[in-house]
């Protein structure tokens, strides 16, 4: 039954447009082997990862008292990130890693506004409204990345993100998982 079972989620899951991923927690390091879409060559980029944060949440009310419980994630998606070929460089995956690390970034600033939340009337509301957010601002600040690096070419910018992200990061380390 158990192997059945295994079978049939996997069936629904292809048929349902599952999408293979990692989570940051799982492994926050990129690897070029992580890149297994097929390259876009006619964009003027060398390469791209696909990030993105999801989250699920409950509500209980035990003794009168209302819990909410949460879990939020970072993702990678291999088979929607791609490289050119020859464009492999230690500097160029750096610069991608920083997107995933952005895209963490968002999901602990996620996870310190579900701590401090306080449920009330309205709380599927409240929670997609936070949600939408946290996902604009992350979607901002991976375009304000892009530009101002210049999708990596721009070597002093490209430092000046890396250490940003790298102080928000650890003003947010209290929120990974």
């Amino acid at each position: 039954m158990g192997k059945f079972f295994t079978i049939l989620l996997v069936l629904f899951f292809a048929s349902h447009g599952y999408v293979e991923r990692f989570s940051y927690a799982e492994k926050s390091k990129l690897e070029w082997s992580d890149f297994r879409g097929e390259p876009k060559m006619n964009s003027s980029f060398d390469a791209s990862v696909n990030t993105g944060i999801t989250y699920q949440w409950s509500i209980s009310k035990d003794y009168g008292k209302i819990e909410l419980k949460y879990e939020v994630d970072s993702f990678c998606y291999p088979s929607l990130s791609w490289v050119k070929r020859g464009q492999l460089t230690k500097y160029l995956l750096e610069h991608e890693q920083l997107h995933f690390d952005i895209s963490e970034l968002h999901a602990r600033i996620m996870r310190k506004k579900l701590k401090e939340y306080k449920p009330g009337k309205n709380v599927r509301k409240d929670l997609n409204k936070m949600y939408k957010r946290v996902e604009r601002m992350r979607i901002n600040m991976q375009e304000l990345y892009d530009i101002e690096t210049e999708h990596s070419k721009n070597k002093v910018n490209q430092e000046k993100w890396e250490k940003k992200v790298k102080n928000l990061m650890w003003y947010y380390r209290a929120y990974s998982k």
